[in-house]
């Protein structure tokens, strides 16, 4: 998309329209250079030019702040109710981009080929291939690599799934949680179980202030086969 900028001509008094260049969507620069939209955005992050907020798999991918300020790219806000805001990617931008691509595409290449993601990818599309049409959403394939190569950095498990570091060490950080809860439930000793017997020695004018299923108290609990708790 073409954006333009108008300007006043203090000569002759007339605004003038000056074109401000070719500014383009993410996924248009996807386009551009022949990849998807899911591995534009997985270049862009890798070249620090995109981040994701909050880490999560639906959460929006934004110019970093610095593209902005340098003017390289903007952010259009949603004009109405309805609408989503998108950035888009300037003349200069694009050639920053352009400039950095195909080092970036190697370096992609090479943490993508090394032996221990090979292997972790490899097992991991084995075993979704072993479940049919059950297949794992990100969470149980970050679980799944954590519970099965635990080696694997959160970088590499990134580079696996083809996410961001952060969603992986989000997930990883909820697993961790949930452990450590596991553990302690586990670990935890368990009250003491004791027979109950209800007592009915109750004097008579005594039994209509005794709450319905309700107890008084307890007299004793003993847990053997000879001994049961009286509830008075």
């Amino acid at each position: 998309m073409e954006y333009t900028d108008t300007i006043l001509d203090r000569r002759t008094g007339e605004l003038v329209i000056i074109s401000a260049g070719d500014w383009i969507t993410v996924t248009e620069l996807g386009d551009k250079h022949g990849v998807s939209r899911i591995k534009v955005r997985a270049i862009l992050r890798k070249m620090g030019f995109l981040y994701v907020t909050g880490g999560r798999s639906h959460n929006r991918h934004h110019l970093m702040p610095w593209v902005i300020t340098q003017g390289l790219g903007k952010h259009v806000p949603a004009k109405r109710k309805g609408q989503y805001p998108f950035d888009v990617i300037g003349p200069e931008g694009q050639e920053w981009v352009s400039s950095r691509w195909s080092e970036t595409i190697e370096t992609m290449e090479a943490e993508q080929g090394s032996s221990a993601v090979m292997d972790a990818r490899q097992a991991l599309q084995g075993f979704k291939n072993d479940r049919g049409r059950y297949d794992l959403n990100v969470q149980g394939s970050v679980l799944w690599l954590l519970d099965h190569y635990p080696g694997l950095t959160h970088t590499e498990i990134a580079v696996v799934l083809g996410v961001t570091q952060q969603l992986v060490s989000r997930y990883a950080s909820l697993r961790s949680r949930q452990l450590q809860g596991a553990r302690l439930l586990r670990d935890t000793s368990l009250d003491v179980v004791a027979k109950v017997r209800v007592s009915l020695d109750h004097p008579a004018d005594l039994m209509p202030s005794i709450p319905s299923g309700g107890a008084r108290s307890i007299t004793y609990v003993h847990n053997t086969s000879e001994n049961v708790a009286v509830i008075r």
